[in-house]
């Protein structure tokens, strides 16, 4: 799996991260941007995003 360098340099290189993320809820959508630094794979933008959606459950 590729590593990049944040969550838009994933964004940019990875068409599969880039459906997903416009996939979800603006809401989640946000609270997964202000984390965007910590965001390097698929896999951590797939658990961030879990995450918000499980806190506002």
């Amino acid at each position: 799996m590729s590593r990049y360098e944040n969550l838009d340099s994933l964004l940019r290189g990875s068409e599969t991260a880039k459906i997903y993320f416009a996939s979800l809820p603006d809401y989640v959508q946000g609270a997964v941007m202000k984390r965007s630094g910590d965001i390097r794979t698929e896999d951590e933008l797939h658990r961030a995003a879990e995450k918000v959606m499980h806190e506002f459950q």
